[in-house]
């Protein structure tokens, strides 16, 4: 039997063990601080981070905010020197009632015949009495266009708008007195109001009694994405504010009569000139469920094979539901296979960029517009106060540009063409010129280029050819505004993205007398006008583009519609 240890003994061991205990301890109490200290430091690395970050974001932010503005300010100073121009100039305004003292009746109705319009460019009308040939596309006539604007489109088209909700009509009142960064812009809210409350309206004087077996119906969504985004600007990119009004604007119509809504599926009729376009109705499917108006997004994977176009036909618009495939968009960004932004050109229409009240008028009266196929001599120029056209011996500038040098491809277009230009050249991308140094700068030239920027659409494309400076088009799968009866190669020069380089050799063999003579012809297609559209100008061009894609996809019976209780409703929170 082992003997009992000492008291000494038992100390010296309890107090070794004790020592053993706290080294242990002490080792684990330091991995701890270790470890405390190490989550300590990452955490503060992290919260560091993360409010570097954040402050970059601010900061990225900011500069973003402080770009949007630098570009607005600058955008709205050229605005208001275009205005300050029209403004000093506004004398000019008066000169055609000098002169323009109709002298021949329509005895059909009893109305005068004007030979001009406000902007001294000849009447529709007029240039179908004189028989004049437009340069058409190959299956189209000049006989058969005077049918369809005079006779035709007055007869067939006709519009019915959906009401918006008091807020939104709230919304644009206010937001379109402001002034629009962009001349192409303000197409927007022309083409709604004239759309609504203009020639073919139906809602307009309860024009309901008008509609026959061959009466072709569109349903008017009037939301204006444009404005829409200017609400939020520049805080945010303003798409939500576009996509929410759309949104709303579907979910009301649905609300206020379901049934006109539903048989509207195929013909409804959505006017957007901003860069995102059709972009907008890509994610909606107003029509999945006719019950539900709530849930007019799809979110669902099976879904996604809907947002590409399709081709526009009866099958198509009864069977898919996306918003997309069930209206004809009227917008500016007309780029073929563009797939967050589609245009399908069996069904929507390229709008005609620019709604200059100001630039017609200058150009006619400054002599650059060839009206010599229709004013004969020079005795009827005089007639009506008009210069007899300047024609190739005043223009000694080749080729010119003015603007900015956003987008991929106009950075290696002008880099070439200044790296390899001619005196004869004026390319400058330092920003638009002052509006009588740009008036100028047109005036002289002969050929004017127009190339894809971040998108394709410009009011610039239109003011050149106002100006009768040729247009070299350098934008590859662009629908061209009334290219379906305008053939744009007999009035302008088209060059592929992948030549920019043989741009001057395309100028070369150009024939620019020809070209310049039927810009002539054409030009009164591409303006608005002021107090109200007259018949085959932008407007109406417009409007006969739209009945022409109603008419292509599959006939489908048409039933007017009827004013009952949710129509008045309607009404009467208009």
């Amino acid at each position: 039997m082992r003997r009992a240890q000492s008291l000494g003994d038992l100390l010296l061991t309890t107090t070794t063990n004790n020592t053993k205990k706290n080294k242990k301890k002490k080792k684990k109490n330091e991995q701890i601080s270790y470890q405390t200290l190490a989550i300590v430091i990452l955490s503060s690395l992290l919260i560091f981070s993360l409010l570097v970050i954040k402050q970059q974001n601010k900061n990225r932010k900011i500069r973003d905010i402080d770009r949007k503005l630098h570009h607005t300010i600058s955008a709205l100073a050229t605005r208001a020197q275009w205005s300050l121009e029209e403004v000093s100039n506004g004398e000019k305004t008066k000169w055609w009632k000098k002169y323009n003292h109709p002298q021949q009746y329509d005895s059909s109705q009893n109305l005068p015949l004007v030979l001009l319009d406000e902007y001294g460019l000849p009447t529709l009308q007029q240039q179908c009495e004189r028989k004049v040939e437009w340069p058409t596309v190959a299956f189209m006539t000049s006989s058969f266009l005077c049918e369809s604007f005079l006779d035709v489109l007055p007869k067939t088209l006709r519009v019915h708008t959906f009401p918006l909700n008091t807020r939104a009509q709230m919304k644009y009142n206010s937001l379109r007195k402001l002034p629009t960064f962009n001349r192409g812009y303000d197409v927007e809210d022309y083409l709604v109001k004239w759309l609504s409350d203009g020639p073919f309206s139906i809602n307009r004087n309860n024009r309901v009694k008008t509609l026959t077996e061959k009466t072709e119906i569109a349903y008017l969504l009037p939301i204006q994405p444009y404005l829409d985004r200017v609400s939020s600007f520049p805080f945010t990119d303003g798409r939500e504010s576009s996509e929410s009004g759309l949104k709303s604007a579907v979910q009301y119509a649905k609300k206020v009569n379901p049934s006109l809504w539903k048989q509207s599926k195929g013909r409804r009729v959505i006017v957007s000139v901003h860069d995102f376009g059709t972009e907008l109705a890509t994610k909606i499917f107003p029509d999945d469920d006719e019950n539900d108006i709530d849930d007019i997004y799809d979110t669902s994977a099976s879904s996604s094979a809907m947002l590409s176009p399709v081709s526009f036909s009866s099958s198509s618009s009864s069977t898919s539901s996306s918003l997309i495939n069930t209206t004809h968009f009227i917008v500016s960004n007309s780029e073929i296979g563009v797939e967050n932004a589609p245009f399908d050109a069996q069904k929507d229409v390229a709008v005609i960029p620019s709604l200059s009240f100001y630039l017609p008028r200058e150009a006619v009266s400054r002599g650059l517009v060839d009206l010599s196929h229709f004013l004969r001599n020079e005795e009827e120029y005089a007639s009506v106060g008009l210069e007899l056209p300047k024609l190739e011996a005043e223009r000694n500038i080749r080729l010119m540009f003015r603007g900015n040098n956003r987008g991929p491809l106009r950075e290696k277009v002008f880099r070439y063409l200044i790296e390899n230009g001619s005196p004869e050249d004026s390319i400058e991308t330092t920003g638009v010129a002052s509006p009588q140094a740009y008036m100028s700068l047109m005036e002289h030239s002969k050929y004017c280029l127009h190339v894809r920027g971040t998108r394709v659409m410009s009011p610039r494309l239109i003011e050149l050819m106002l100006f009768g400076c040729v247009p070299v088009i350098v934008a590859d799968a662009y629908e061209l505004p009334l290219a379906w009866f305008l053939d744009w190669t007999k009035f302008s020069i088209r060059v592929p993205e992948s030549e920019y380089e043989n741009i001057h050799a395309y100028v070369e063999k150009a024939n620019w007398r020809e070209l310049h003579s039927n810009l002539g012809r054409v030009i009164s297609f591409f303006v608005y006008h002021k107090d109200k559209p007259i018949i085959g100008d932008a407007f109406y061009a417009t409007s006969l583009a739209l009945l022409n894609k109603l008419e292509q996809r599959a006939s489908t019976p048409t039933t007017p519609p009827t004013n009952n209780n949710n129509n008045n409703r309607a009404k009467g929170e208009e």
